[in-house]
């Protein structure tokens, strides 16, 4: 799931952007009504765009720790 993804990197697995975006566009086969906005935001947006799509996921999906709105907000997601 995308939020293990988000929790990995939080909890300090080291990160690779594209390896991310691979994760991504694999959930996007299986949930592509949540994945695709974060696929489209990592292909064509900037990084305030894919944070927007992250945290939308997160709302959307009932996650409510704050902690991990300001994670997602407070790094890079387009850093290679």
């Amino acid at each position: 799931m995308i939020i293990d993804l988000i929790l990995d990197r939080k909890d300090g697995k080291p990160y690779n952007a594209k390896s991310f975006y691979n994760s991504i566009i694999d959930y996007s086969q299986t949930f592509p009504e949540i994945a695709f906005p974060i696929a489209e935001a990592l292909d064509n947006g900037n990084n305030a765009d894919v944070k927007r799509q992250l945290n939308d996921y997160l709302y959307i999906n009932g996650y409510k720790n704050k902690s991990i709105f300001d994670y997602v907000n407070s790094v890079d997601w387009l850093d290679l």
